[in-house]
């Protein structure tokens, strides 16, 4: 047997044998040609021998002299070729084309005799030019079967390069070093959640199959500049899986072959790990419970190239459990609790949140702020909002007097004016009469006393009228002025609210990673096959918005394979993709986001819901619905179309869990499907909690907000045509024919019956509803603004239709109206909707997760939640006790080792008293070893899973143990 450290050398060699094979054919061609001249005769001879001494020279360095003289031997009898003519000539030539496979099958097994053998006898043949004698040959046979003999030093070198890399558990450590530059750091980190987003995307690429040698390069060059950044800050975890993930990109990328899936799967669960990484560490993720497990699958993929056996390796070949647990050390946690699905890995796709024509930019500087800070600021500037808007008000109606107060004094000065001329002509006329009523002629009405008075009291009126006069010029220009500050001031305050509302965007590509790995989890689950692609992952919305979106979209992605996305032989059989294709797309409107989900699935099945309505008593059995009305039934509480509970489907959470948070985010839920093509889920929702872009319109006296992504056009009275037939008022616009509802009577204000003639004259607001667009009549269409939403405070936390108030500038408080939700009408026509919901809140599995580290809790929390499980936390065994007097779980998943009451006293607690000794129980720990196990079975722990785990196996664990709790409450 060769030494093992040789073997990347002599597969080199073979490889090199292969590569040259079409060099050789030319050289040889060209030897036999008789039309070729002496140059090139030459040239071909000389590079022919070239080639062959390179391979001696090579077997000669890794202690192998044998292969290094019949080297040297085949170089001497290639100037004899050029001696023969003819027939003989001919055989030469083609003899000189059979040593490559001879030496290759001499490679695999360095020094074999019969291999050596064949060597000796194909320099011996009389096909060659110079055959070998039979004294030269046993010499020669004699040499090639003695083992290589390495060279020390080289020994020491091939044997470090070539040895089995092992994985402890201080290969995947995010500790940062002590000694490490926190402004190094800060570096990393800006630039780290970009690379880490292109990472995945293009290993998405190559595990979907449509990677190029571009793509495998640039996958290399992200590996490598993470595992020099992290080496750099000493961030292990990060340089380990960078380092190894290199190595096998490296390989593929000079080899120019396609990764095994069973590889590409690898690579993508490391650049999930990795992006699962870079989030701990900027605060917003846990830390990736998996990551000794990935790393160790990596690994051995590493090491299976350094050993040459990865070009044996099958498309759909898998790592078994026991080859990644080869290369983990002895620690006190082993990868030998970790299993690999042999199952199809599901293929996704790659994400489109960074363009792959993007240039890298600069990054900006950072600064972290607490999000208390950042919600008093959104606080803040709401208030301003208000106040800005009161003195806008304020301003306005104070320009008003002034100009009503300019106008009141010219009249009063045209009054005094008025009184003036009077007086003086009064003044003018008075005389001394005579007893006939004749003038004195000697009678001057200067020399009057009262004259004089009247006059100059009526002079100084005059005066000071003009005095006001210029006092109220001077005021309606302050005022004029004082709006123009008011202006401005305005606009300063909206572009200081979008940046604080900047403040707490994000991209919805920061969902990515969560999404992707939901839909591969599904997958492992279902035994399907599914591509999940992004489109318009760069748009922004509010942090709250998206965090909150995140629960749906789960759930509907999950849906989409659960229940729509067929079983791949199935998928062939009906003509499409074994690999089921899933797209989400976010889309910009105004200030409103439109989320579509659409599948190419099955669609829903309308006969199976129908068939589910009438069992459960929703609808009578001769209803004629529509299939829009059949698809709204899936929104109810606790509507199933299975039977039977499984990992993932029938535990009571079904749609309604998206219609009710979409309530909360003031958005609506659509669902359209074909029969075997699909389903569309569309969902509308505002960008932003704080602020909503709104049409107030005017109602019984009353203004009333309607946001504007609930609109589809606003109209006046005189627009279209309003119709009454069969009692019922319709309204046509563009040849579309809308329901007509008034929208005083529905928020309760009383108002005059509606006429025909009203209803024309009447503006309308088209209002997308769960059942189609209707239109709304309104008495006036005030404007529309940009409104700061409040909550109605803790004494009026919820109103039907109302989705919060705003305050305007007048003080007014203007209700944000949910039309939809006004107008919404379930079809539940018999009391059994309610008694369905209430069942399905009982059906509701409930987890209790019991551990003393935060971050575990905080892991296991969104795991669960993710699969649609109610949680609560504990953190040690004396809380989970008074937990359970208020929460009654069907399963507790505890730690070992915790303070106060451990997992084995709690569990043995729980064993004594009677409403919970059966509760299945979980015990997760590091501590794998039989003495721990024994311990917890006779506490009574049911399930024990050791760290590291996946999550597909504790998911699978946890279903088992509610299939043996529901067994047991059968039972009883």
């Amino acid at each position: 047997m060769p030494n093992p450290a040789i073997a990347p050398f002599l597969n080199e060699m073979r490889k090199e044998l292969a590569q040259t094979a079409e060099d050789f054919a030319r050289w040889i061609a060209v030897l036999a040609s008789p039309t070729a001249g002496a140059a090139a005769t030459f040239d071909a001879l000389e590079a022919y021998s070239g080639q062959v001494e390179r391979i001696g020279q090579t077997a000669e360095l890794i202690g192998m002299p044998g292969l290094n003289a019949w080297c040297q031997h085949l170089i001497t009898a290639l100037p004899g070729v050029m001696m023969l003519e003819g027939e003989p000539h001919a055989r030469a030539c083609q003899h000189l084309m059979g040593w490559q496979a001879i030496v290759d099958t001499y490679l695999t097994e360095p020094g074999d005799f019969d291999a050596a053998l064949g060597l000796a006898e194909y320099l011996s043949s009389p096909d060659g030019a110079q055959p070998l004698g039979p004294e030269v040959s046993l010499g020669l046979v004699q040499a090639l079967t003695t083992p290589p003999d390495v060279p020390e030093e080289l020994t020491a070198e091939l044997s470090a390069a070539a040895a089995p890399t092992t994985v402890t558990l201080e290969d995947v450590s995010l500790q940062l070093r002590e000694d490490a530059d926190l402004d190094v750091f800060n570096a990393f980190m800006d630039e780290a959640p970009t690379k880490s987003n292109e990472f995945s995307q293009l290993t998405g690429l190559i595990a979907s199959g449509r990677a190029t040698q571009e793509d495998l390069r640039e996958a290399k060059r992200i590996a490598h500049s993470f595992k020099g950044s992290a080496n750099i800050v000493g961030i292990r975890g990060i340089a380990a899986l960078g380092h190894h993930t290199e190595d096998i990109l490296e390989y593929f990328e000079n080899s120019e072959a396609t990764p095994p899936r069973a590889v590409a799967t690898s690579l993508m669960a490391a650049a999930d790990c990795m992006a699962q990484m870079v989030a701990f560490l900027q605060g917003d993720e846990e830390a990736p419970d998996n990551s000794f497990a990935v790393l160790s699958e990596v690994v051995a993929w590493a090491n299976k190239i350094k050993s040459g056996e990865i070009a044996d390796v099958a498309d759909d070949d898998v790592l078994s459990a026991a080859e990644v647990g080869a290369i983990a050390s002895a620690t006190s946690t082993t990868i030998a609790t970790t299993t690999v699905s042999n199952a199809q890995p599901e293929v996704v796709a790659p994400l489109n949140t960074v363009a792959d024509t993007a240039q890298p930019k600069e990054a900006d500087a950072t600064l972290r702020v607490a999000v208390k800070t950042v919600d008093e600021l959104f606080r803040l500037v709401g208030e301003m909002n208000a106040k800005i808007a009161q003195l806008e008000t304020r301003v306005k109606s104070a320009n008003g007097r002034a100009k009503t107060l300019l106008t009141q004094n010219l009249i009063v000065q045209q009054r005094v004016l008025d009184i003036e001329k009077l007086v003086l002509l009064r003044g003018m006329s008075l005389t001394k009469a005579d007893a006939h009523g004749q003038a004195d002629p000697d009678f001057d009405p200067l020399e009057l006393d009262r004259y004089n008075e009247l006059h100059g009291a009526a002079r100084a009126l005059v005066e000071t009228t003009a005095d006001a006069r210029e006092f109220a010029n001077g005021l309606e220009a302050e005022v004029a002025q004082l709006s123009s500050d008011v202006t401005a001031q305005n606009t300063i305050n909206r572009e200081m609210q979008f940046q604080v509302i900047a403040t707490r965007l994000l991209p919805v590509s920061s969902l990515a990673n969560r999404l992707t790995r939901n839909i591969r989890q599904t997958c492992q689950q279902t035994g399907k096959q599914a591509e999940l692609k992004i489109v318009g992952g760069d748009i922004l919305i509010d942090g709250d918005v998206l965090a909150q979106l995140a629960d749906p979209l789960l759930h509907i992605l999950r849906n989409a394979v659960d229940h729509g996305i067929e079983m791949p032989d199935v998928r062939r059989a009906a003509n499409k993709s074994q690999v089921g294709a899933i797209l989400l797309e976010f889309i910009r409107q105004g200030s409103s986001i439109l989320v579509r989900i659409k599948d190419d699935g099955k669609g829903l099945d309308y006969a199976r819901i129908r068939e589910k309505a009438v069992d459960r008593g929703l609808i009578e059995a001769d209803a004629e619905l529509n299939q829009n009305d059949l698809a709204r039934l899936t929104l109810l509480p606790g509507f199933s179309t299975r039977d039977a509970v499984s990992e993932i489907s029938g535990r009571g959470v079904g749609m309604d869990v998206v219609v009710s948070r979409l309530t909360q985010l003031k958005g609506t839920v659509d669902l359209h499907s074909e029969v075997g093509d699909g389903c569309e889920v569309l969902l509308r929702l505002q960008a932003s909690l704080v602020t909503q872009q709104s049409l107030l319109v005017d109602a019984a006296g009353q203004i009333f907000a309607i946001p504007i992504h609930h609109i589809v056009e606003a109209l006046p009275g005189e627009f279209g045509e309003c119709h009454f037939d069969h009692g019922q008022f319709s309204y046509t616009h563009r040849e579309q024919k809308f329901a007509i509802n008034e929208l005083a009577p529905i928020t309760g204000f009383p108002t005059a019956p509606l006429t025909l003639g009203r209803a024309q004259m009447m503006p309308k607001v088209l209002v997308r509803t769960a059942t189609g667009t209707i239109a709304i009549l309104v008495d006036r269409i005030v404007v529309t603004r940009e409104l700061t939403i409040k909550t109605m405070g803790k004494f009026l936390p919820r109103v039907h239709g109302v989705s919060g108030v705003a305050l305007t500038g007048d003080g007014a408080v203007v209700p944000l109206l949910n039309i939809p939700e006004l107008l919404n009408k379930p079809i539940a026509i018999s009391a059994a909707a309610a008694e369905m919901a209430a069942a399905a809140r009982k059906k509701a599995r409930r987890i209790l997760v019991v551990d003393d580290s935060l971050s575990v809790r905080k892991s296991l929390v969104q795991l669960l939640e993710d699969a649609a499980y109610e949680v609560k936390t504990a953190s040690d065994g004396l809380e989970a006790v008074r937990a359970l007097k208020g929460f009654d779980p069907h399963v507790i998943c505890t730690d070992l080792e915790m303070p106060n009451m451990n997992g084995l006293e709690l569990t043995e607690h729980l064993r004594l008293r009677p409403e919970t000794q059966h509760l299945p129980i979980i015990m997760i720990s590091s501590r794998s070893m039989d003495k721990h196990r024994d311990q917890a079975a006779r506490a009574g722990v049911d399930f024990y899973v050791t760290k590291p785990y996946t999550d597909g196996d504790l998911l699978r664990q946890i279903n088992e143990a509610l299939q043996k709790n529901t067994g047991m409450a059968q039972a009883a």
